[in-house]
Formats: structure tokens, C-alpha cells, sequence
């Protein structure tokens, strides 16, 4: 089964209704991948993960509110990645709650 290399970026607005739904994207988004900074998630995922959890976003998420980027890598992207400070992504076993 192949897996793709997904980084989530999240920013919602600081409001009661918005920090509601920020822990419960977090919560999320922790069953799927590792939370790597404040608002990025990095998840190695296969293309059925991946359809469950944007369908899971969509139906959580306010799109005139809250932005979402998800960028696509492939395994090539993967090893070229420089961090400074922390370890580079490497593929875990996935928890999807």
C-alpha cells in the first residue's frame, strides 16, 4: 500500500467558536500524524487516509473562517528535507482514531 508524505498547516481565528474547533482538529489530525510545530501536523498517509480525513476537515472546518493547507510530498521530497533542531520526518505507524 502506498503512502504519500502530507504536511498539514493550520491557522483559525482566536475566538471561542474557532478555539473549539482548533482543539478538535488538533485532536484530529493527532490520529492521523505527528504534530511536529504550533499548527503543522506531518502524516504519512495512504490514499484512502487521506480521503477519510479531508472528509473529516471538511465537515469540521468553517472555510469563510479558518484556512487549511495541505501540501503533497512524495517519498524523494521526503529524504531531501533539512530540519534544524528536530528529527526529519520518517514514516510511523499510523493511529487513526
Amino acid at each position: 500500500m502506498t503512502t504519500l508524505f502530507y504536511l498539514i498547516i493550520y491557522d483559525l481565528p482566536d475566538n471561542k467558536a474557532a478555539n473549539k474547533r482548533r482543539t478538535r482538529l488538533h485532536k484530529m489530525l493527532s490520529g492521523y500524524g505527528k504534530w511536529t510545530q504550533y499548527s503543522v501536523f506531518e502524516c504519512f498517509l495512504t490514499a484512502v487516509q487521506f480521503a477519510q480525513l479531508q472528509t473529516k476537515m471538511e465537515k469540521l472546518i468553517k472555510s469563510d473562517q479558518d484556512s487549511i493547507r495541505i501540501y503533497v510530498l512524495d517519498s524523494g521530497s521526503v529524504k531531501r528535507t533539512i530540519t534544524y533542531g528536530s528529527e526529519v520526518p520518517r514514516q510511523e505507524q499510523a493511529i487513526i482514531i
